[in-house]
């Protein structure tokens, strides 16, 4: 009998994948996004994949799946200050489910594709004896010379991020209490993404930039690392789905995950600029702290310090 797989995903990377990704733009896997060679450090890719039971209900409508396919990955695009390109789908297609859903589900897909600037160009479908599972493969094209990776912040910068941060994990909440027709069952079901000018913002501003995924504290943690700088938060300047206004509730809608929305980090002397060059885009910002010499992620209330949770966010594996 064999032995379950008990390690992380994270592990897994850094142990058997890592050591086999050489070329220069993988970046040791430790991107959202890989720079394709021949494309002069303009072009980049990246894959996200989509599992029933795991990142989408098994009855959720199928052409809401489809859209959280495509805006997982356009998010890892728009983070890195590129606009989306050519996609590759593959699709694990159950028989349980009838052709009138693969229609719906081609004609979301295609919807959206539309709607971020992206087309499909190929891919693959196979039979599932299981549930539902979806990879998409989306490249990128960058608006300056590369992509803004996470490693390039430096002490004593502002720390920026779009959107408002847990309205997935309320959605997700509302459905396992019955309330289909909470508001935010919508953004859970579909990231609600900023346009895609976000991604000249990133491109002229942002010294490191990620999107959230699995939950601001993480991935705020997951950036000071890669950058080897501290990252101070201050709750009472995030803005939180549903008007959050206890610490614990803070806590919980920063490390579950599923906003899609875009953590930065820029030089102070850009705040004005910033802000103005994200009202002239349509793009909502936040600053929502500031980075240090210290590393490691700490986090306060109205300059008093919080206790990180046991979890900072969505561990894989």
């Amino acid at each position: 009998m064999r032995a379950p797989c008990r390690v992380s995903e994270r592990d897994w990377i850094s142990r058997y994948f890592a050591p086999l990704a050489t070329a220069p733009g993988a970046a040791g896997l430790r991107d959202d996004v890989a720079e394709l060679s021949g494309g002069d450090g303009r072009l980049i890719a990246t894959t996200d994949a989509l599992v029933e039971g795991v990142h989408f209900l098994p009855d959720d409508p199928i052409d809401t799946i489809a859209r959280k396919l495509v805006r997982t990955n356009v998010s890892d695009v728009l983070s890195k200050g590129a606009l989306p390109e050519d996609v590759l789908l593959t699709l694990g297609w159950p028989n349980s489910r009838p052709e009138s859903e693969i229609a719906a589900f081609a004609s979301a897909l295609g919807d959206d594709l539309e709607a971020f600037g992206a087309r499909l160009v190929g891919g693959d479908t196979v039979r599932s004896r299981a549930g539902l599972f979806l990879s998409l493969t989306l490249t990128g094209r960058c608006l300056c010379e590369h992509p803004v990776r996470r490693s390039g912040a430096a002490h004593d910068q502002d720390i920026w991020v779009t959107g408002e941060m847990g309205a997935a994990c309320l959605g997700f909440e509302a459905l396992q209490r019955g309330e289909c027709d909470s508001p935010h069952v919508a953004v859970y079901r579909v990231p609600r993404l900023q346009p895609v000018s976000a991604a000249h913002l990133i491109a002229n501003h942002a010294s490191a930039a990620m999107d959230v995924s699995d939950g601001l504290l993480g991935d705020a943690s997951a950036l000071g690392e890669a950058s080897g700088v501290g990252m101070k938060l201050a709750l009472e300047e995030i803005r939180f789905a549903g008007k959050a206004t206890d610490i614990d509730t803070m806590l919980r809608l920063a490390t579950w995950g599923d906003d899609y929305q875009i953590l930065f980090t820029s030089e102070k002397t850009r705040r004005e600029t910033i802000l103005a060059d994200a009202d002239d885009a349509g793009v909502s910002v936040a600053r929502i702290g500031e980075t240090s010499q210290k590393t490691g992620l700490s986090i306060t209330w109205r300059g008093e310090a919080v206790n990180l949770p046991e979890t900072l966010g969505f561990e894989h594996g």
